[in-house]
């Protein structure tokens, strides 16, 4: 319970919570802290909040003589800064930010001033705009007021609904189309406290319970590659289902992007707030895809509660099979005990999205508490916010494998012109976006190097055929070859690439100490993506072999690197791609 739920009721806090919330819908805040002034106690103390990451919450108390609220007491408006990274009095809002954007509104009733309401961070990194945000934050500070009239009249709240029987049939929410919701473009910080975990077969014994083995949390280790199952339990191919891959397709132990897992975590974190809940899952349906089941819970989960989360996933998902299954957790608060015994209630909310998508959230409490009408309209309002943000990963997914699709097509039909470009490019493509994935780059930053990737090399089917696989080059044949990335950056230009992408291609040559090519960039000042691509083509170069050279050995291969870092590679990187071989090669 919020400590000022105490004073103000449990019921009041939970409604500033929804209140709060507008602040996203209308006015696009990522973060938003709401300040009341308490007479009592000689300041104004933070009552509701959301998005701040665990790390840096915004501060409970903003004392009377504070330079913010001396700056507020002052303005006796709305004021919007959209450069605070050098303005001390926001300092302990912004820890860590780059460029934070903060709209600051104080507000009153009957002449009194009573709150303050702090909206950070618009969504895509827009800056604040009193014309168009004043407005919306104006009418949710009334909504505020409105509220706090009625706790103080004796009408803080109506009176409760009646709780409706706890069935454990699904609550439907319409998830709206996908061209219904604003990305965000900010990149967002992976929390800590994850842990993959997951049903195994052991040999000889019944199904169990057990963690993964370190080190696969970010593998994207494909399923048909050969691995010891008794090293590799839960990686077993599962057998053919509808929906789900069909016989002979490869398909990978896929894993939420950073974004993703964070988004959930933040909505689950907000449910958690508003309801007394023990977890909440989520299962995202993909069909080529086996995607663990995303856990939240602000205590440890005992053994037997996380594969009760996994056991009712798969009575609702009766074409799920259970090995097949992963639960990557989320916890908040380690240092606490284990939350143990059974789940007493729990409500499976089924997101029915675009076509044939079924996403499911799971909530939980470990109390005989049914869910009340009120408790069920939060969940749909957060519910909602979950599924615009799946419906988003879905379309975002179906461009990606149309562009691959394509970039196949493309590669196979200059095969004869520049030979193995294909498979070559698919082999980078692949182990740069493991790699990168390992990394755990952004989304934005991973579908760049993915495609810069897979059409890096289509420059060399520009050239003169005999060059490829002419032994003994001349100076002069030798830079016409080096022309190749500009070439293949000149091709693509119209493309009109979201990202950097030709960028990219343009210097995967360039070396960290200056003496590659095209341009004789060095160090950062070569795009990290570019970076990456070299050093992942080398590898996929020495391991596989040229039109010149055998494969090289394992060990040849790992002190070919060593000798490059700092020199042809990023020595951070190398550091990192040499962790990232070790956890593929366990």
């Amino acid at each position: 319970m919020h400590p000022l739920s105490l004073q103000f009721g449990e019921a009041l806090v939970h409604r500033f919570s929804q209140v709060l919330y507008r602040c996203f819908e209308e006015v696009g805040s990522t973060k938003v802290a709401l300040y009341l002034l308490i007479p009592e106690v000689e300041g104004f103390h933070l009552v509701a909040h959301f998005g701040w990451p665990r790390i840096s919450q915004p501060p409970e108390l903003l004392a009377t003589e504070d330079p913010l609220v001396n700056w507020a007491r002052r303005e006796r408006r709305s004021f919007a800064v959209n450069q605070a990274s050098q303005i001390s009095e926001l300092a302990c809002f912004a820890p860590g930010s780059e460029s934070p954007r903060f709209l600051i509104t104080p507000f009153y009733d009957r002449g009194e001033w009573v709150g303050l309401l702090i909206q950070k961070d618009r969504t895509k990194g827009l800056p604040y705009e009193l014309e168009r945000d004043a407005g919306p934050t104006q009418s949710i500070c009334q909504e505020i007021v409105e509220a706090l009239r009625e706790f103080q009249a004796g009408r803080s709240a109506p009176p409760p609904l009646t709780n409706p029987p706890n069935t454990s049939s699904p609550m439907e929410v319409p998830v709206p189309p996908s061209g219904a919701m604003v990305l965000t473009d900010s990149e967002i910080a992976v929390p800590a406290g994850e842990f993959l975990e997951g049903f195994y077969a052991a040999f000889g014994e019944s199904t169990g319970f057990a963690p993964i083995p370190a080190g696969l949390a970010h593998s994207s280790r494909d399923l048909d590659e050969p691995t010891d199952p008794r090293m590799v339990p839960s990686l077993v191919p599962r057998p053919p289902m509808s929906p789900g891959p069909q016989p002979g397709v490869r398909f990978r132990a896929g894993m939420f992007m950073p974004e993703q897992r964070t988004f959930f975590w933040e909505a689950a974190t907000l449910l958690c707030n508003l309801l007394p809940l023990a977890a909440v899952a989520l299962w995202m349906d993909e069909v080529l895809e086996v995607r663990p089941i995303l856990a939240y819970s602000r205590q440890p989960l005992s053994p037997d509660l996380k594969q009760q989360v996994l056991a009712h996933v798969t009575y609702h998902l009766p074409n799920v099979v259970e090995r097949d299954l992963r639960i990557l957790t989320r916890v908040e608060f380690l240092e606490k005990e284990p939350l143990v015994g059974i789940f007493q209630t729990y409500l499976p909310v089924m997101l029915m999205g675009e076509g044939d998508g079924q996403d499911m959230m799971l909530l939980f409490r470990a109390e005989d508490r049914p869910f009340s009408e009120r408790e069920q309209s939060y969940i749909q309002m957060v519910a909602r916010m979950v599924g615009f943000h799946l419906q988003e990963v879905r379309l975002h997914e179906r461009y990606h494998r149309a562009f691959l699709s394509v970039s196949h097509r493309l590669l196979s039909s200059v095969e004869g012109g520049a030979p193995k470009l294909r498979d070559h490019s698919l082999a980078t493509a692949k182990l740069a976006r493991s790699f990168a994935l390992h990394m755990e780059l952004s989304a934005t930053d991973l579908e760049a190097v993915c495609i810069a990737s897979i059409l890096h090399d289509v420059g060399t089917f520009l050239l003169d055929p005999k060059l490829l696989s002419k032994p003994g080059l001349t100076p002069e044949e030798m830079g016409r070859i080096q022309t190749h990335p500009v070439l293949a950056s000149t091709f693509l230009k119209d493309f009109r690439f979201p990202f950097d992408v030709l960028g990219i291609i343009r210097h995967h040559h360039e070396r960290w100490d200056g003496k590659g090519y095209p341009d004789g960039l060095r160090g950062e000042s070569i795009p990290l993506g570019s970076r990456i691509i070299n050093l992942v083509e080398a590898f996929e170069v020495m391991n596989d072999g040229s039109a010149f050279k055998g494969p090289r050995t394992h060990r040849e291969i790992l002190d070919e690197l060593h000798r490059g870092s700092g020199s042809q590679f990023d020595p951070t990187l190398v550091a990192e791609f040499l962790e990232f071989l070790q956890t593929r090669r366990r």
